[in-house]
């Protein structure tokens, strides 16, 4: 990050006391976390989706199916009959289902089930659950025979049903957990996580290993060189990618050197992308200060300055934008001067300049 008025900061920090702390961390992931799909035979689906669950990379892996299923119908649409709904139909309370309506041209529809009929028995069995007309449909043929008893007003009637065929559309998921690696100093700035072998080959069709980034600490090595949640990293310095594991290791051992880590990693169908990562041990601010005069805090998500009594004089934040659209690293920057009489702030796309409190204009 560019570091405005750094070379005087330098100059008047050589005599002020200073200090080291921790600072509050910034993880943003991606709204791309598709990692595949796969087109099946007869419409089918299957989709395999990185979910993450919180900031510190908390992920599975989800395997989403969708396919066409055919199964028997009757076209009921049912409501369970509670103690007061059955007294007002005139009813023995919890007896019968309440049709709600039925599907147009169904086989309920045929028979001439009309919405607010009682349906009492279906198949010979007295209904009184939901759940007994999936489980009377299951047990069906296509164009088998159905007897139904139907309440209407206060007359009984019996109606015959001839099952039908109903092609619907099925989708089942699962989620799959991930492998998590042990991990020491923050020198990347990402949480990995390794996807079991024996889904990758169903992913990529050949089992290999594959470590996905979750998401990443804004500021960080990793995110200036441009990975973002969602990567898929396909190869370290060269070489195809180790476990989650071993490259966990590898960083904190590299990292330790503040040595270099070149990674090439994949995001969906998009095309690869090449970054190299500049370790270093970037998790502390360093802060310099003469109470009421002068103060700078450096830090890897922002950076800042100020002169004069709670930077009324002046005062400076640069900080990184956490945008995961792009790859590319964008800052915003915020000037004050003379009590906010002098206002500039500088974005990705504008800058507002504001002068006087109420004179601001854009360009």
């Amino acid at each position: 990050m560019n570091r405005l008025f750094a070379p005087l900061a330098l100059l008047v920090t050589l005599a002020l006391p200073s200090c080291v702390t921790h600072y509050e961390q910034y993880y943003v992931g991606s709204d791309d976390y598709v990692l595949a799909t796969h087109d099946g035979p007869n419409g089918s689906k299957e989709r395999f989706e990185l979910v993450v669950g919180s900031a510190r990379g908390d992920a599975s892996l989800r395997i989403t199916n969708e396919y066409d299923r055919e199964r028997p119908f009757l076209g009921f649409q049912l409501l369970e009959l509670d103690k007061q709904a059955a007294e007002r139909r005139g009813v023995r309370p919890y007896t019968g289902l309440l049709v709600k309506g039925v599907y147009p041209d169904s086989s309920a529809q045929l028979a001439g089930v009309l919405a607010g009929d009682i349906l009492l028995s279906l198949d010979g069995k007295e209904t009184v659950y939901l759940s007994q007309l999936a489980d009377c449909e299951a047990r069906l043929a296509v164009d088998q025979q159905v007897h139904a008893k139907v309440l209407r007003g206060q007359n009984e009637m019996d109606l015959a049903l001839s099952t039908q065929k109903l092609r619907e559309r099925i989708t089942d998921s699962q989620d799959v957990a991930l492998e998590v690696p042990k991990t020491s100093k923050p020198y990347a700035g990402v949480n990995l996580r390794g996807i079991p072998t024996v889904w990758t080959e169903k992913i990529y069709g050949t089992p290999r290993n594959a470590v996905v980034v979750t998401n990443v600490e804004v500021g960080s090595p990793a995110w200036t060189a441009g990975i973002r949640g969602g990567d898929v990293i396909e190869a370290v310095d060269g070489a195809p990618v180790p476990s989650a594991q071993e490259l966990a290791r590898a960083i904190a051992e590299r990292g330790e050197g503040e040595q270099t880590m070149r990674w090439r990693v994949t995001r969906g169908p998009g095309e690869a992308y090449d970054a190299e990562i500049h370790l270093c041990d970037y998790s502390g601010e360093t802060k310099f200060w003469f109470p009421f005069v002068f103060g700078w805090k450096n830090g890897a998500y922002e950076d800042k300055w100020s002169a004069g009594p709670f930077g009324l004089v002046m005062s400076n934040r640069n900080n990184y934008v956490a945008d995961s659209s792009t790859r590319k690293p964008k800052t915003r920057n915020v000037f004050n001067a003379l009590l906010g009489l002098i206002h500039v702030e500088t974005g990705p796309e504008e800058t507002e300049v504001r002068l006087l409190w109420f004179i601001s204009f854009n360009t």
